[in-house]
């Protein structure tokens, strides 16, 4: 249960991420490859913003909001 609530709310703040920078599920990974130097696809993009109930839905990491917000700071400075 605690982690069905981790993921809604991973996945909402990770839409909202894409959202506030404009940016499609294909560039958030590209930008997030460039910046973590981790291999992100748009597949797993995807899977991140998934419903929970389709096999391909993943949990979206903390670390991944961390890197949009931290974008989103360097086009704000």
């Amino acid at each position: 249960m605690e982690q069905d609530q981790e993921r809604i709310n991973n996945q909402k703040e990770f839409r909202r991420m894409l959202e506030q920078l404009g940016i499609t599920q294909a560039q958030a990974a590209d930008l997030i490859t460039k910046k973590t130097l981790r291999k992100v696809s748009t597949r797993t993009v995807k899977s991140w913003l998934s419903a929970r109930t389709a096999k391909s839905a993943r949990t979206c990491p903390a670390w991944a909001i961390k890197v949009l917000k931290e974008i989103d700071n360097e086009k704000q400075a």
